[in-house]
């Protein structure tokens, strides 16, 4: 029997918080990464029990996602786990092998454990640079071995798909998609077809935390005399042109050598190349692909709602004089300018913000992505491609058994990874006003999937490559792309296509 609430109660030192347990569990089944049906206290399915007596008593008995799962007995296999390492992101399922204190490592331990005992197995994991794992994966499938059960990855893991290593996953016995615990977005983003090979959703919890999203000093903004951002939010009027606009002064040559340099000046924006243009674009409902009734995705480029989006972007990276990070040596700096006090406004994930700003002195907030403008609807944001993908490799010799041991790993996680989930993000050093937690709601709302993004279609990095050159002009660099970008897509529906027909 998985642990419940109550039980877990007596392991952590805080209690938690129904309602934005309720609040979560909301959104995961709207659409997005984490969504739940509807907002009620239950996540999983409920049972009603008649009481006996002609008064039509009826007592409401909670039944979580991961015991209405059957229990089966894989007599002690040990069940081999493979797992992506960049950005820590391995704890989606190692841990210390022990409860530490750790609110996350506590919880995939629990996850894990109650899997174990339920499965009658044992789990083996191994943690690699994403590459290592992506090219295991390959050289294994076509050897003919086995190493692993399941793999972890990132975006990289895409090609696998195409090139017929990975197996479809609306085919794997005991996995079932359409449950909450599978992110219908990504489904629906990363699907060729109606076929999916790499899957997402509460399995992989930082994923989640992959979101993309904004955070400010609240002390620079005091100091300046500018209003906290949330009001704006919440009135639908935070956009790309108010972020330009409130950094169009803000970064300051304080030591007075005539350059900005971090550690000695402030800056208005602060952010590292391989995130800020992809959540500046797709947060502005920027897309580079669409798709056919038959769910086959082609290259689309709207020219003038991209144009538009990047004069934007130019405006509050170069324009505004931002600390835009484009070495890769020095990567973490966009983080760290920010975290010493050094930025007003900075881009980030939600997992960036534990992994760099855990030791901030200085309050600061979280806010969403910036709209488009004020007639778009909802706050978008984007999955970075680094975000957390599963796979089983086509050659799985027992795909019942994997299957069930991965959607077990899912629901576990949707019953008692997922909703205490705030607590890791809200309850970061000096993130603790209940506003924040207001716009973590937001950001996971409406995280968005780009097939030409995942797949690394050719082009992807336009608007990166751009701000690199400070250069203002972006049209004939997309045009540039078209014909190459359109022949490797139409590549991907074939191999799909082929895989599928094989």
């Amino acid at each position: 029997m998985y642990m419940k609430k109550e039980e877990r109660g007596i392991y952590y030192m805080y209690k938690y918080d129904l309602r934005l347990k309720s609040i979560l569990l909301a959104l995961v089944m709207t659409g997005s990464y984490l969504l739940a049906s509807c907002g009620s206290e239950s996540e999983g399915e409920e049972t009603t029990v008649a009481s006996g007596n002609s008064s039509a008593d009826e007592t409401t008995a909670e039944v979580s996602a991961f015991d209405a799962l059957p229990a089966e007995d894989y007599d002690g296999y040990t069940f081999k786990v493979y797992l992506n390492n960049q950005d820590d992101r391995y704890v989606d399922m190692m841990t210390e092998g022990e409860e530490t204190g750790d609110i996350f490592n506590d919880l995939i331990y629990l996850r894990n454990l109650a899997v174990e005992e339920k499965y009658n197995i044992t789990f083996e994991m191994a943690e690699d640079d994403y590459n290592l794992v992506i090219s295991t994966a390959r050289e294994s499938v076509m050897a003919g071995d086995e190493p692993w059960d399941l793999y972890f990855a990132n975006c990289y893991a895409a090609p696998l798909a195409a090139e017929g290593y990975c197996y479809e996953m609306n085919s794997l016995p005991n996995v079932d998609l359409s449950n909450p615990w599978w992110d219908q977005a990504a489904l629906e983003g990363l699907s060729v077809g109606g076929k999916n090979y790499i899957v997402t959703g509460d399995i992989s919890p930082t994923s989640f935390l992959t979101s993309s999203c904004m955070v400010f000093n609240k002390r620079l903004l005091d100091e300046s005399g500018i209003e906290y951002p949330y009001q704006s939010v919440r009135d639908g009027t935070w956009t790309l042109e108010s972020l330009a606009s409130i950094t169009a002064d803000l970064t300051r040559d304080v030591n007075g050598d005539s350059s900005y340099t971090l550690g000695d000046d402030v800056f208005g924006y602060t952010s590292w190349m391989c995130d800020s243009p992809y959540s500046f674009f797709y947060g502005a409902g920027g897309t580079l692909s669409a798709k056919d009734e038959n769910d086959i995705p082609y290259v689309d480029y709207d020219i003038e709602k991209i144009t538009n989006i990047y004069e934007y972007v130019y405006r509050i990276i170069v324009t505004n004089n931002s600390y835009f990070v484009t070495d890769a040596n020095l990567y973490e700096t966009f983080a760290q300018c920010f975290n010493d006090g050094g930025a007003y406004f900075s881009e980030i994930t939600l997992q960036k913000i534990e992994l760099f700003l855990r030791d901030m002195q200085d309050d600061f907030g979280i806010i969403p992505i910036p709209k488009y403008d004020e007639a778009q609807d909802e706050y978008l944001s984007c999955v970075n491609g680094a975000g957390g993908f599963i796979f089983v490799p086509a050659n799985a010799s027992d795909p019942a058994r994997t299957g069930m041991i991965v959607e077990a790993l899912a629901a576990g996680a949707y019953d008692n990874v997922t909703p205490e989930l705030y607590d890791v993000i809200t309850k970061t050093k000096n993130v603790r006003d209940e506003e924040s937690a207001e716009m973590v709601d937001l950001i996971i709302k409406n995280r968005v999937f780009d097939p030409y993004y995942i797949n690394l279609i050719t082009g992807y990095t336009f608007m990166q490559e751009a701000l690199q050159q400070k250069s203002e002009e972006i049209v004939s660099r997309l045009e540039s792309y078209r014909t190459a970008a359109e022949t490797a897509m139409e590549k991907i529906v074939e191999t799909y296509t082929a895989s599928q027909a094989g």
